[in-house]
């Protein structure tokens, strides 16, 4: 009986799982934005990407705090209730003024930086089995990726349909309101600390009562897995002008079919996973990150084809949603519950930074190595080295010594 999933549970999980990309429709859409903007630099309209994990950044290190007194549950209908405000803005007041929609794009960081923590948290009361719970991480990436990229298509061939990327917004008001409607009726009040779910099996170190474990292994993967971000959302934040405007690849549906290549690749790794993981073990980071150095290396030397721009977002929604699930399972079973979700956020808050600074610090390198930031070719190029970089560095941080997660 102790290893059954709890089903309701599961529905709730899902339902937020539905709508935790959606956000990712921006990105398809930045180009058209950008043709709205066309006085506003092009570094300030970026923003509209950036602004969400600068949020994340902060809520992601502060959510596991508050889920200490304000149960899992609530703090999800939060996330959902922002992004249907965001949605709302967008779309009424979208053509009027950039900096009202940056600031509003602000919402999303709140979903953006307790996604996982929350998802994680409410998992380890729903399945208390070791490996059942590994699959479950994966399966639920994969959710959020498969419905995003539907959110993502749909929002695409609405601004194509409509000639206004506002109308795209539309389809989000009845997604948050039936997640909203879902998570009020599945979702058991999850804290922490297990208060009201059954205590997770043990983990490989097992703490005394009152003890806790050192951080630093969190910090060290956080970190690392910052970097990671950071070189990887070189795409995010250019796919749409790569296609439309730096190389006259496509139009708005093109652009958003290349943005939502990374959510199709994040469901492929999610439904995935199980079986990947299980042959690759603590090596499964460090291949994953090894696969995106080549991936960025495609956009450099084939400008002339989709297939390229397509196939590097592909392989980077997997590695990115491939990589995920190992490190949540790998905190929980590092982890006892009352300092998973510290853990997690921590994570969660590295991964929102790496977004953050990835314009600036991308744009800098760019103008330090090819005298113009706005190189596409010395973008893609600094993140393919850089990426490299953090491939190496995955070598010693997850495989070497390191116990093979389930």
């Amino acid at each position: 009986m102790e290893n059954k999933i709890n089903v309701k549970q599961m529905i709730g999980i899902f339902a937020f799982c539905a709508g935790a990309m959606a956000s990712n429709m921006t990105m398809g859409l930045l180009g058209n934005i950008m043709q709205t903007y066309a006085n506003v630099s092009p570094t300030v309209v970026q923003t509209l990407l950036v602004t969400p994990a600068l949020v994340g950044t902060i809520y992601g290190f502060l959510v596991g705090q508050l889920n200490k007194k304000i149960p899992s549950k609530y703090l999800i209908m939060v996330c959902e209730a922002a992004m249907l405000l965001y949605g709302l803005i967008f779309f009424l007041v979208g053509g009027s003024n950039i900096y009202i929609l940056i600031v509003a794009a602000g919402l999303a960081g709140i979903n953006q930086g307790a996604m996982n923590t929350m998802v994680a948290l409410q998992l380890a009361a729903a399945i208390s089995d070791d490996a059942k719970r590994g699959t479950m991480f994966g399966i639920t990436s994969g959710v959020m990726n498969l419905i995003g990229v539907g959110i993502q298509n749909i929002g695409g061939i609405v601004t194509a349909q409509t000639g206004s990327w506002q109308n795209a917004y539309l389809v989000w008001i009845p997604i948050y309101i039936v997640e909203l409607i879902l998570t009020f009726i599945c979702l058991p009040n999850v804290e922490p600390e297990g208060k009201n779910a059954p205590a997770p099996a043990a983990g490989p170190e097992e703490v005394p009562a009152g003890e806790k474990l050192s951080m630093t292994p969190a910090f060290i993967i956080a970190i690392h897995y910052f970097f990671f971000f950071l070189f990887l959302y070189v795409f995010g934040t250019n796919v749409s002008a790569y296609i439309q405007n730096a190389y006259n690849l496509g139009d708005a549906s093109a652009a958003a079919l290349g943005a939502s290549m990374v959510t199709i690749g994040g469901i492929f790794a999610g439904f995935m996973y199980g079986a990947y993981a299980k042959v690759l073990g603590k090596w499964t980071v460090p291949v994953l990150m090894g696969l995106c150095v080549i991936a960025l290396a495609l956009p450099i030397f084939v400008t002339t084809s989709l297939i390229a721009i397509y196939a590097c977002g592909f392989v980077l929604g997997f590695a990115m949603m491939g990589a995920n699930p190992y490190i949540m399972n790998y905190l929980h079973e590092k982890y006892p519950n009352a300092q998973y979700g510290q853990a997690m956020a921590i994570f969660a808050g590295f991964m929102n930074f790496g977004m953050v600074v990835a314009i600036y610090v991308i744009n800098f390198l760019t103008q330090i190595f090819f005298g113009d930031a706005n190189s596409m070719s010395g973008k893609f190029t600094v993140a393919a080295v850089g990426q490299l970089l953090v491939f190496l560095v995955s070598i010693p941080v997850y495989a070497l010594g390191k116990k093979k997660a389930q």
